[in-house]
């Protein structure tokens, strides 16, 4: 080939391979244009979603909603509004509970402290009533919806030890009001929250009752104090009715309860103050998103297993081809041909034991303090179990006695008094002297009764597993026995004094004769 030939291809090849790389150059130009176009419009999206306000300096700017799809309120400063439900509760607390706060630190320093215990406990109310105004209704029986009630429990809970840690106070029927008053912040878990603050405004007005008796002659500051806790249970109840008519009101629209306790617990307040000064603050936007994935990167289009009926059409499908997929079983491995193999098989094959089922969890119950305390004319004798030591009372005649809820105890009442009454007890034993009325036994397991004088009458209902020894005085006593079994009495009619066992019928004869029904003792069973 001639040299201006040679020259005239290089210069072809030259002005080619200069196309080919402004091609490529903007081939690059224009990936790189749609990669920042990507980035921009989720970055966007995310901006979007996260409600951030435009043209807000760094100063001025307000913390950030949770959810976008939550209708908010804006002031002129471009400032997010609480729902008015939160406010509301707010004002509440302010209105209601800060003054009668106060009152009781001037009236008594532990009184105070425990109605301090109260407030914490509504403003750990007030965090759950945020986290609903923002999230979907939780499934209630959650963990991560118990671990939000946690705080509100232990509120709850040291209200109740301050109580019993300070039985001897003068101020008792203080800490009474405010303990038997203190569940009613379990109305958002129930569908009638109306009706259960109304019952234990009621509990609690037994013990307001005792405190204005006690201490409105020598106090009047008992008076407004009583006024002022009673007006929390109708301020709270006119809140529910107004916001909360069914129970804690959530947000059908907003985000997963874990999403949202995680914000609203970094924004809790430490302090009442501190709730205040910090509504207004904002804290730094949340960083963007990470970038998508370069689009220069390509993946393998790797197949997906198939699963489920498709799996078994594929497999159907294959033909004569299935049984490719079979091992091949030398002589070893087959029985008719290998005569120790089959030997082994002839020994039956042991099953493994089945694990064992887990047990269900009983059912979590708050363990009540034991009580032995002497309230107008009745005596309570409640929650206590296995005492070593006998629990002696004395009585007179115009007392009562209730014993219930107790486990492994002997109970002494010493005197004549008026009735007797023993009530979801078990292994539980009465030693009395006389009573006028009676006896009545309700609900009781493995009990036993001993009377000293005189008794006229034992009523036994739904009780099982019972000895009763009557003394001489009382040999005409009248039982009366119902849905119980194995009941023994025991007279002192032997010889020297001795006592005979009767066991209590459980087996009874229905007749039915010139129209009437008759009943006997089955003489099997007497």
């Amino acid at each position: 080939m001639p040299e201006s030939g040679k020259m005239v291809m290089q210069g072809y090849n030259l002005v080619k391979l200069l196309k080919r790389l402004e091609d490529a150059t903007a081939r690059l130009e224009d990936v790189t244009i749609y990669q920042e176009g990507y980035i921009q419009a989720k970055l966007n999206n995310y901006d979007k979603k996260h409600e951030k306000t435009p043209n807000i300096s760094p100063t001025a700017t307000a913390k950030p909603s949770v959810s976008g799809s939550i209708p908010s309120a804006q002031n002129d400063s471009g400032i997010t509004e609480e729902p008015k439900s939160v406010v509301e509760f707010q004002k509440f607390i302010s209105d209601n509970v800060d003054s009668l706060l106060q009152l009781s630190n001037e009236i008594d320093p532990t009184v105070g402290e425990c109605l301090s215990l109260l407030k914490q406990a509504f403003e750990c109310q007030l965090i759950l009533i945020k986290t609903a105004s923002k999230s979907k209704k939780p499934d209630y029986n959650s963990d991560l919806f118990a671990k939000i009630l946690i705080p509100i429990n232990e509120s709850i809970m040291k209200i109740n030890d301050l109580k019993d840690a300070n039985r001897q106070s003068k101020f008792f029927g203080y800490f009474n009001s405010i303990a038997e008053g203190a569940p009613l912040i379990s109305w958002f878990a129930v569908d009638t929250p109306l009706s259960v603050i109304s019952d234990f405004k009621d509990a609690a007005q037994f013990w307001t009752n005792r405190v204005l008796k006690e201490f409105k002659e020598n106090d009047p500051n008992s008076v407004i104090w009583t006024q002022k806790f009673l007006n929390i249970f109708d301020q709270l109840k006119a809140y529910v009715k107004e916001y909360h008519t069914t129970g804690l009101t959530w947000n059908p629209n907003g985000l997963d309860l874990s999403e949202v306790s995680t914000t609203i617990s970094t924004e809790a307040p430490a302090t009442p103050a501190a709730a205040g000064a910090g509504a207004g603050a904002g804290g730094p936007p949340p960083p963007p998103p990470p970038p998508p994935s370069s689009v220069f990167e390509v993946k393998p289009d790797v197949p997906e297993a198939k699963s489920g009926i498709d799996a078994v059409f594929s497999e159907i499908n294959k033909g004569a081809d299935i049984t490719k997929g079979l091992k091949k079983v030398d002589k070893s491995q087959q029985t008719h041909k290998n005569p120790a193999l089959r030997a082994s098989t002839n020994e039956p094959i042991k099953s493994s034991a089945p694990p064992p089922k887990p047990k269900k969890p009983t059912t979590l119950k708050t363990k009540k303090p034991p009580r032995k305390e002497l309230d107008g004319n009745k005596w309570f004798i409640e929650n206590y179990e296995t005492q070593t030591e006998p629990i002696i009372i004395e009585t007179n005649k115009d007392e009562s006695v209730f014993i219930g809820k107790c486990s492994n105890v002997l109970i002494q009442i010493k005197g004549k008094v008026n009735a007797i009454s023993l009530s979801e007890t078990d292994s539980c034993s009465v030693v009395l002297d006389s009573s006028i009325s009676g006896l009545d036994i309700i609900k009781s397991n493995k009990f036993g009764i001993q009377v000293e004088k005189f008794l006229p009458q034992i009523t036994i209902d739904k009780s099982d597993g019972g000895n009763i020894y009557l003394s001489k005085e009382s040999l005409d006593t009248e039982i009366y026995t119902s849905c119980s079994t194995a009941i023994n009495v025991n007279l002192p009619i032997g010889e020297e004094d001795d006592y005979v066992e009767f066991p209590i019928p459980e087996q009874l004869k229905h007749s039915f004769g010139n129209g009437k029904m008759n009943s006997s003792v089955f003489e099997h069973a007497a």
